[in-house]
């Protein structure tokens, strides 16, 4: 079973009351921009041990999630550092541990199908098969969650890739074509 939205905010919520978090987190946060000029990621992202997953696992899950979102005209799961929130998120959920064994089955289930072995067009292609009806669905569904929450939650996808702007109306919409909709 997937965790649910309020399970993730719980235990992100639990997470940034650790040491360390407030760290992790304002450096997670600074990112997202992947123009050419962006400043180079935090040292603390760009030298990041994984604390959760063993080091082919977290290789592997920074794959997947790539996969899943990957960057075109806007930031993708490389540049929201979404291989990183998640480690970080699950070092931290002690408070869930069906959680955390759910993604150590995940992944050994990952291993057992060759994908941390796999070239980049055999991930690709194991991941769109796992999307349909397949035996690692659920390995599927887990890794695009997580990866989207973090994605999402993230300012390369909040603010870079969704262009929000905080509490503020829309005078125009332009993703409408019907003209009465064009003006408030």
């Amino acid at each position: 079973m997937l965790p649910s939205r309020r399970t993730l905010l719980d235990i992100l919520a639990r997470a940034a009351a650790l040491p360390g978090a407030a760290q992790f987190l304002a450096a997670w946060q600074a990112t997202g921009d992947h123009q050419h000029n962006a400043a180079p990621a935090p040292p603390l992202l760009s030298g990041y041990t994984p604390q959760f997953f063993d080091a082919p696992d977290f290789a592997a899950l920074q794959s997947f999630c790539e996969i899943l979102i990957p960057t075109d005209d806007t930031p993708g799961a490389r540049e929201a550092y979404c291989a990183h929130f998640i480690d970080f998120l699950l070092h931290n959920a002690d408070a869930v541990p069906q959680l955390q064994r759910q993604w150590r089955s995940a992944m050994a289930a990952l291993k057992e199908a060759g994908f941390h072995t796999s070239d980049a067009a055999g991930r690709a292609a194991l991941v769109e098969a796992m999307s349909r009806p397949h035996p690692l669905n659920s390995v599927f569904r887990l890794v695009k969650q997580q990866n989207a929450f973090a994605f999402y939650t993230s300012r390369a996808g909040m603010i870079d890739a969704l262009d929000y702007r905080g509490n503020t109306y829309n005078p125009t919409f332009p993703a409408c074509n019907h003209p009465e909709h064009q003006t408030i």
